[in-house]
């Protein structure tokens, strides 16, 4: 592969959340795609490093028998029989199929590890800035080029001043969904379990079950072990002091 092809994958690795391999693997894919669609067949090996393509004609229905008697000696129907070719035999339209199938393979992926990513995250509490607030919804600006959607029923009502653009702020992962190539995480500040889950990011070694929540107001936690009452005003401070208080087992 040439030293072009190479900086060119590396510099699209590090503008997507995908690494080196996984967009030199999806480079190969489309080539391999472009391939098959090229010349009618169903496989086709692919070599970056050499520049070529070998693709698998069955004797008898990708080609005959008198074309697979270029490529073999004594072909037969179905055979299968291998032909190299390299990349500078195939003309420009093949390139730009080659790059269509590209950009649109490395968008399924870089959706697919984003979508596992977030996943993880669910009931978990994480870190965002506000992009945008309309008066139904917030957007918010997750990094890796990922969308927080926090609908109104999810706000908390008495901090909803402090939803400026531009804030940094911790959100509850309540649901990711995935809508083709785009990933959207559902977030919360309302929910119960939020209070506890920016505890257990503050303190992940702790067990931690919400006993009840006034939204804004109040919420009471069980905490095993103990913890340090400084952390439990970390919190209320993340919930913009919202009072958080450890109950009794």
């Amino acid at each position: 592969m040439s030293d072009l092809t190479t900086e060119a994958l590396t510099k699209i690795a590090s503008e997507t959340s995908l690494p080196y391999s996984t967009v030199r693997y999806c480079l190969e894919c489309s080539v391999a795609q472009a391939v098959c669609e090229f010349f009618g067949v169903r496989d086709c090996e692919v070599d970056l490093d050499a520049r070529t393509v070998i693709p698998a004609f069955y004797v008898g229905g990708d080609m005959d028998v008198e074309e697979a008697e270029l490529f073999t000696s004594a072909p037969v129907r179905h055979d299968v029989v291998p032909a190299e070719f390299t990349f500078d035999m195939f003309r420009r339209d093949f390139v730009d199929r080659t790059l269509e199938l590209f950009s649109g393979i490395l968008r399924e992926v870089e959706a697919d590890e984003l979508e596992k990513k977030w996943r993880k995250q669910v009931r978990k509490a994480v870190e965002g800035v506000i992009r945008e607030k309309s008066k139904d919804r917030i957007e918010v600006d997750l990094g890796d080029d990922t969308n927080g959607i926090m609908l109104k029923p999810e706000w908390t009502p008495l901090e909803v001043s402090s939803y400026r653009e531009g804030k940094l702020m911790l959100f509850y992962v309540l649901k990711v969904v995935r809508r083709g190539s785009a990933v959207d995480v559902y977030l919360s500040r309302g929910v119960p379990g939020f209070p506890g889950a920016i505890l257990k990011m503050l303190a992940p070694w702790v067990t931690v079950k919400t006993v009840r929540r006034l939204r804004g107001r109040k919420t009471w936690l069980k905490v095993r072990p103990s913890v340090n009452p400084d952390l439990l005003r970390d919190v209320s401070s993340h919930l913009m002091g919202e009072v958080v208080e450890m109950v009794r087992h």
